[in-house]
């Protein structure tokens, strides 16, 4: 009888969806390896997509993020090999090839970096990078293909209900294609990166299609207080080596109400992901709450919508203390300890399950 009553559908429903991401989470690929190209993979069956990820595929966000991939009425693909190519002094055969092996590339150029030798090291990787201009435009296209999840779609769709104005930062903004998309749908947009390399691009890119975007390079110059009404940081704070600290900046740089949608891509250790800088999930959840950031909503892509609160006064110290019980106390990190075990079982039995079912059909 209980099972069937109506009104514990919801929390049923609710106690699957915590139990399936936690099994879906306790191992994370050690790298994300080589892309794959549309051309050579069947289309995207969407009936098998999150809502998040059909809605914003068939939306009119995603008619306008085509657009500013577009140049010179090519198709997404053409144009973004034609970028790549044109700006790197390539052909699109060889910018293709950078595309699908960007990670491998990317472990190279972190060792000629001395990535592994401290923060100076990283710095001087994340300045020179090339590989990750390829990573980023093949994954827009990806995006655009329904391949990958269209995190910057989403992002908008949701800010443009819940932000209270229209000035937006792109924090780590890569090769400025969600900057683009911003502007697009009419927001004042500005691009905001460490990587030199990444923010020259990205201009080369915008201009070339008529824009004139606004940049901050992040090495040498701050952001103003204040400024912005949103700002998205979409697989950034985890190449960061202290999220509260920037937290607490991004926390400074939105007005009143100012709403951050962001993601923790967190990885385990593994050469792949040496620029991955964090393994703990809730420690990271924990440093943006105790910034004075309050959870909103939760959307595709593992996003997750935060307001801006005063972080002071009696109300947001017991925000934080609750924080912290639940996300990074002993005892949960001792009940995290226990249930692992059983997580990991868990996930290799679905892997073994799916597997068998690969065999059968």
């Amino acid at each position: 009888m209980l099972l069937t009553n109506a009104r514990s559908r919801p929390l049923l429903k609710a106690i699957r969806h915590k139990l399936w991401s936690a099994v879906q989470n306790v191992e994370r690929p050690a790298e994300s390896g080589v892309h794959i190209d549309p051309v050579e993979v069947p289309p995207v069956d969407m009936s098998t997509r999150s809502r998040w990820h059909r809605e914003a595929v068939a939306s009119p966000e995603m008619a306008a993020f085509h657009e500013v991939l577009r140049v010179d009425g090519r198709s997404v693909r053409e144009s973004v090999l034609d970028d790549l190519a044109t700006f790197y002094e390539t052909t699109p055969e060889e910018a293709r090839r950078r595309c699908l092996h960007w990670e491998q590339i990317s472990v190279q150029e972190w060792a000629e970096a001395g990535g592994d030798e401290g923060d100076r090291g990283r710095v001087e990787f994340y300045r020179t990078t090339r590989s990750w201009s390829y990573d980023l435009m093949w994954w827009a296209y990806l995006q655009s293909e329904g391949h990958a999840d269209p995190s910057n779609v989403v992002a908008v769709r949701f800010l443009q209900e819940w932000a209270p104005g229209r000035r937006h930062l792109d924090f780590g903004s890569g090769v400025g294609v969600t900057t683009q998309l911003f502007a697009a749908l009419g927001w004042d947009s500005t691009m905001a990166d460490l990587s030199s390399t990444l923010l020259d691009f990205a201009r080369f890119r915008i201009e070339r299609r008529g824009g004139h975007p606004t940049a901050i390079d992040l090495l040498d110059q701050t952001l103003p207080a204040g400024g912005y009404d949103a700002i998205t940081a979409i697989d950034t704070l985890a190449h960061v080596p202290d999220i509260n600290e920037t937290a607490r900046t991004l926390h400074a740089a939105l007005g009143p109400d100012g709403v951050l949608v962001t993601n923790l891509d967190i990885r385990e250790a593994a050469p792949e992901t040496v620029w991955h800088l964090h393994d703990d999930a809730k420690r990271a959840e924990y440093d943006l709450r105790r910034a004075g950031f309050v959870p909103l909503a939760t959307m595709g892509y593992d996003m997750t919508g935060y307001r801006k609160v005063p972080a002071s006064g009696p109300r947001f110290r017991l925000f934080v203390f609750t924080s912290w019980l639940l996300l990074v106390s002993p005892p949960r990190r001792w009940a995290a300890a226990a249930t692992r075990p059983l997580l990991r079982g868990l996930y290799r039995l679905r892997e073994r399950l799916r597997g068998g079912r690969r065999q059968d059909g």
